[in-house]
């Protein structure tokens, strides 16, 4: 199948985008992840919201 240039470039862009929220989305799970682990181990919320940049809401999900 041959693709013409504008057909590429939505298709190239497309696959970019995916990447993008792949990346995105992994690098919340490790932050989610982490933010659990600290729980674990006694940190205050307070101190993970600092250090992880996750809202409160979702650190307190994450228990």
């Amino acid at each position: 199948m041959i693709l013409d240039p504008i057909e590429r470039y939505m298709r190239d862009e497309a696959i970019k985008q995916g990447i993008e929220q792949g990346i995105e989305q992994g690098v919340l799970i490790a932050k989610l992840d982490t933010a659990k682990n600290m729980l674990d181990e006694g940190m205050s919320v307070d101190l993970i919201v600092r250090i992880t940049g996750l809202s409160e809401e979702d650190i307190l999900n994450v228990k």
